[in-house]
């Protein structure tokens, strides 16, 4: 069977935004890959960190990191502490209210993931899991091949 790749590329792009939809109307405004949720995923890893240092590992101003976390700090997600050291230096670390919310988020991500495999058998999941391997690795070798030739 001769497939046209552009009918799978649309295929696949048909299911993203089926996945998507489905996933939106359950999450009710939890996007985990928002900002908000990256830092509080990080510091659940972390427990304890730097600003300077959080900001560095999302890759945002200090300046985007100080809004993000007010807004958390809103929330009763995070709590910031002055260093004893230094004054101008604040630790964040998540209070027991960031840690429920990163546990329910996850539950919710969790179910997500079954539910992308659920129509597929063992051996289906293993094909698309190095399709989507394939895929990942050839986007990431442009990516590093565009990034040299702009050095």
């Amino acid at each position: 069977m001769s497939l046209d790749k552009n009918e799978v590329t649309e295929l696949f792009y048909q299911v993203s935004r089926l996945m998507e939809k489905n996933i939106k109307s359950r999450r009710k405004n939890v996007n985990p890959l928002s900002g908000q949720y990256r830092c509080l995923f990080i510091l659940d890893k972390v427990q304890n960190i730097s600003q300077k240092r959080l900001a560095a590992i999302l890759q945002i101003r200090s300046t985007s990191l100080s809004e993000l976390l007010s807004k958390l700090e809103k929330k009763n997600y995070i709590v910031r502490t002055p260093s004893n050291e230094d004054k101008r230096t604040y630790f964040i670390s998540l209070t027991n209210s960031g840690h429920e919310e990163v546990k329910r988020v996850r539950k919710i991500m969790l179910k997500e993931h079954d539910e992308l495999t659920k129509a597929l058998s063992d051996e289906e999941t293993e094909q698309f899991f190095k399709i989507l391997t394939k895929i990942k690795d050839y986007y990431v070798e442009m990516e590093n091949e565009m990034n040299e030739q702009c050095e």
